[in-house]
């Protein structure tokens, strides 16, 4: 799974975030979300997110998901972001024939 932003417009830099997702199993998300937060649950988290939607025996793989006052998650594999200065229509910033590590105009990581 892929999300992507819009390159932010307010500061003329043009940043556009990308977060891969593989191997998703199960989600429940909103179409379009600002200010995107996601971060591996505390055990009381997974445990309250387990219960109210219903997910069991996923909690190594949960990460929950926010924006303003929604709250979601996706259970798969460890999110990986890369940030860049894109155009709206340009090509993904997860492009895997691309030489790695990426040049200097990317920053990247993993949510931990």
């Amino acid at each position: 799974m892929l999300l992507r932003s819009n390159p932010s417009a307010g500061d003329g830099s043009g940043t556009r975030v990308e977060i891969y997702i593989g191997n998703v199993e199960v989600m429940f998300l909103r179409p379009k979300m600002a200010s995107l937060k996601i971060w591996r649950p505390s055990p009381q988290e997974a445990s309250e997110a387990a219960e109210k939607f219903g997910i069991g025996d996923s909690l190594s793989s949960l990460y929950l998901v926010s924006s303003g006052n929604f709250r979601g998650f996706v259970v798969g594999g460890r999110p990986s972001w890369r940030e860049a200065v894109r155009g709206f229509d340009d090509e993904t910033l997860f492009d895997f024939g691309q030489e790695w590590p990426p040049g200097p105009e990317m920053t990247w990581g993993q949510v931990e």
